[in-house]
Formats: structure tokens, C-alpha cells, sequence
């Protein structure tokens, strides 16, 4: 078979828009499997939140979390993770400490609320997980991201304020429609597609990747065939070399049953 590895968002393109994994979608990764292809997953979720799901899928190799900052394999842990410098961290939570905004702070499998704001409900009715609320991030030696909840455009702006102040670049994607997340520099899916690509020694283009949204979008540009979503913002659709039906009418499923008839 011409392609080895599938690579899947998780929000937005497995899940439903209730995260639910349908039986479709089930169905049809085990198909894949019986025919040899490999399956995992790429996500902006971290240890704690995507943890759920890599117990329902079992990925086959390592899943790409946190949008590229930590390759991560289910018994093990952590094979590989990059991490946001303290500095940075510590100059975005000042800059929106004070703002609507709510912020969080992720380190491997912690989640880090700094200072419980309305916004936050946001992330926790959508993510429902285990928390610990702080001050700031001062406490850490290292994070994985900080991510801003709230209304992204206005997040993009005062984020360039930030950069415009202090006389620096930082790594920034939107990947939902009120999340906003700084990482490391260098760091995106498309970077840890290809380094888990290199961990594997699968080349690029024996591999298939699908997404909804921007923090996609360097995957499905690195992959041999990107594939989006029909509910996919409109850069990723036009990126993608093929669009199937959206994440509510089992896209994913779609995509992998003409794999496995050999239709791609």
C-alpha cells in the first residue's frame, strides 16, 4: 500500500462536535490496521486531556500532543518534548493577567489555571479536567504552552502588542475558536509529524494527514497527502490536497474505507 501512516486531528475532525468517536469512525481505523497502515493521533491537547482518547484508539506509534511540543507513547510517557522558556511564559501571563482573558499554563500531564477567571469555564466545560488553580507560572521551571481563552482576534492583537513591546517573535496558533496558544519556537504539528517520521523512518510521503484548523495546517502542508475536513477553516481546505465530509458526518471514516479499498 502507497501510504504507511495516518495522522488525525482529534477536535474538530475525529470527534464530533459532542467529542464523540463514532462507531463509523472506529470501524474504519480497524480496517486500516488489518491492512498494515499504521494510525495515531496529532493534537493541541496535552497528557491529561488526550488521555481518554489514546485509551478508546491505542494509536499504533506514538500520538504528537500539545501541537507539536512532546511525542508521546501510551506506557512509556514522554519520548520527546520541547518547552516554552521561562521568560516567555512568565512575559504573556503579565501581559494578560489583568485582561478578561483566561490563562493557562500546561506541563506534561498538569493543567495550570492562573487565576480563575469566567473565561476559564470556556476551556473546562469543553475539556472537563483535573486542574490546579495558581497565581502565575512563577513556580514552574518550564511549560509545555500557555494558551488564552477568549476572543482571538482581540488575543492576536494585544499578543503583537506584546511583541512589539518587548522586541520579539513569539510562536503563536489559533486552534479553536477561543484558544490561542503560544509554544516553543519551531514547534507546530508539522514539526513533530516529521520527527516522529524520523523516529519511525517512514518518509513523507507514505503518509496522510487530516485536519479542521490552523494548527493543522503544517501537518497537512508536510504530509504526502493532506486532507481536511469539510468543516475546516478556509486556508486549511485550500492547503489540503483532499476534502472529505465534515467531523459530524464521519469524515475521518470516509477518508480511511477508500484507503483501505485502495482508492488512494
Amino acid at each position: 500500500m502507497r501510504y504507511k501512516l495516518v495522522v488525525t486531528d482529534l477536535d474538530g475532525t475525529l470527534l464530533d462536535d459532542r467529542k464523540n468517536v463514532s462507531k463509523a469512525n472506529l470501524e474504519a481505523i480497524k480496517r486500516i490496521r488489518d491492512a498494515g497502515v499504521l494510525f495515531t493521533v496529532a493534537t493541541g491537547r496535552g497528557e491529561r486531556g488526550a488521555r481518554p482518547l489514546l485509551e478508546l484508539l491505542k494509536p499504533d506509534v506514538p500520538a504528537i500532543l500539545f501541537n507539536g511540543c512532546e511525542i508521546f507513547e501510551m506506557g512509556k510517557g514522554p519520548i520527546y518534548s520541547e518547552y516554552l522558556p521561562k521568560t516567555i511564559a512568565d512575559m504573556v501571563v503579565d501581559h494578560f493577567l489583568k485582561t478578561e482573558f483566561g490563562i493557562i499554563g500546561f506541563l506534561h500531564d498538569k493543567i495550570f489555571l492562573v487565576g480563575y477567571k469566567p473565561a476559564h469555564e470556556i476551556y473546562l466545560k469543553r475539556e472537563k479536567v483535573a486542574y490546579e488553580v495558581v497565581d502565575d507560572l512563577r513556580h514552574l521551571d518550564a511549560v509545555n504552552k500557555v494558551m488564552v481563552v477568549g476572543d482571538v482576534p482581540r488575543a492576536m492583537e494585544m499578543m503583537g502588542e506584546l511583541e512589539k513591546k518587548e522586541g520579539i517573535n513569539l510562536n503563536c496558533v489559533k486552534t479553536e475558536d477561543f484558544y490561542y496558544e503560544v509554544l516553543p519556537d519551531g514547534v507546530s504539528k508539522g514539526e513533530g509529524l516529521k520527527k516522529l517520521c524520523e523516529i519511525l523512518g517512514i518518509e513523507r510521503e507514505s503518509v496522510i494527514a487530516i485536519g479542521d484548523n490552523m494548527n493543522d495546517l503544517s501537518m497537512i502542508n508536510f504530509a504526502g497527502l493532506g486532507v481536511a475536513v469539510e468543516n475546516a477553516e478556509e486556508p486549511v481546505k485550500k492547503a489540503a490536497k483532499l476534502v472529505v465530509p465534515s467531523n459530524n458526518d464521519d469524515g475521518v471514516a470516509y477518508l480511511l474505507n477508500k484507503l483501505a479499498e485502495g482508492e488512494l
